[in-house]
């Protein structure tokens, strides 16, 4: 047997072989895929569609309030946490006040199960309300990994 035919067996070998384990991927992707939609429908949404409104005026200091914002999905409404208090906003800003010695007025305009692309209308609804904010924090990105959406879409 020549080197040229050894080599032919061989590559073709590699596609066959190749072929069937990017088959057995797929179809292990498929399960996968099928396990979490029936893990979602078992679990449903157990902190519910809404989080605490953790919006409001925290610290006591003198002066105009430092306008704080809040914008993205349920990581920025602080979905999970039991109490007002403990949102990633509330956090925030009691921090703020305490370091600049103002009282600053959060505003929440997250959404929960936002994508990046909601975060238009957000701003939009954020502006109606608070002119000019002084700080914006974005949380945003997880649902646009979860419902599966490219990075260009999400840019």
């Amino acid at each position: 047997m020549s080197r040229a035919s050894s080599a032919r067996r061989i590559a073709a070998a590699a596609v066959y072989g190749g072929g069937g384990l990017a088959g057995l991927g797929v179809a292990g992707i498929g399960v996968l895929l099928a396990e979490a939609k029936a893990a979602r429908r078992a679990i449903g949404q157990p902190f519910g569609s809404t989080g605490p409104d953790g919006s409001g005026v925290y610290g006591d200091g003198e002066g105009e309030p430092v306008e704080l914002a809040m914008l993205g999905d349920s990581s920025s409404v602080g979905l999970g946490a039991d109490d007002p208090s403990r949102t990633p906003g509330a956090v925030l800003a009691a921090g703020l006040a305490a370091i600049t010695r103002r009282p600053v007025r959060l505003t929440v305009v997250g959404v929960v199960g936002a994508e990046s692309r909601d975060l238009d209308d957000q701003i939009d609804r954020l502006l109606s309300v608070t002119p000019l904010p002084h700080a914006a924090v974005i949380m945003v990105g997880a649902n646009d990994v979860t419902h599966r959406l490219r990075p260009s879409e999400s840019v």
